[in-house]
């Protein structure tokens, strides 16, 4: 029986901080409110690193705990039945930090309506358009995550099919590769979209280093 090639979501980027304002902006109250407001988002994610962490041990538990049923036979059926059970409660957890996780990030959003608003309101042409451009590209980065989680939430849900199923005493291997190729299916749309997600990290937080550098 080939194992399930699932893919983690650990290493997703984290935003970073930006400490020096824009020389030559004259402590502008627009350009220091931006700041502030960007990195009051910052902050509102540090719930989001540490749910990250929790759900990459949660994931490295589940791939153990498939490894082992899989190599069991009908003979072992409740030790499959106990192993699928542990793994159905571990489904659970990552959907409740998964949930977890999202909180942050609306967090995150609400504070960065503040940056938003405030992007406007700055005179200096150049900064303005910077700042526009930090802006829109947080913008497409919650969307990604937005993306990103209705997947991984759906990867989660056929993970819990695919236990459930193989605690059947009449499941067939047609049955089986199935579903395997139901869930490889989701976790590939997962780590694509993981990948997007932290580009826009990452190219939002060398934006917003370019628009506070000095």
């Amino acid at each position: 029986m080939n194992m399930i090639q699932k893919k983690v979501l650990a290493g997703i980027g984290a935003l970073g901080a930006a400490s020096m304002l824009l020389a030559g902006c004259g402590g502008k109250d627009p350009v220091e409110s931006l700041h502030e407001s960007m990195e009051k988002a910052v902050q509102a994610e540090k719930p989001f690193q540490k749910e990250q962490k929790t759900l990459e041990k949660l994931e490295k538990k589940e791939h153990k705990l498939y490894d082992s049923a899989v190599k069991l036979n009908m003979d072992d059926y409740q030790k499959i039945v106990t192993l699928s059970d542990q793994a159905l409660s571990n489904a659970n957890q990552r959907k409740k930090h998964l949930k977890a996780e999202k909180d942050s990030i609306d967090d995150s959003k609400q504070a960065f309506e503040s940056a938003k608003k405030t992007s406007q309101e700055i005179k200096d042409k150049k900064v303005k358009e910077k700042a526009g451009h930090a802006v829109a590209l947080m913008e497409k980065r919650y969307a990604s995550y937005d993306l990103l989680y209705k997947k991984y939430e759906k990867a989660i849900s056929l993970d819990k099919d695919l236990y459930k199923l193989i605690k059947d005493k009449k499941l067939t291997l047609a049955e089986l590769e199935e579903q395997i190729s139901k869930v490889n299916s989701v976790y590939e749309k997962v780590h694509k979209q993981a990948d997007e997600f932290n580009q826009f990290t990452k190219d939002y937080n060398k934006e917003k280093e370019l628009l506070f550098r000095k």
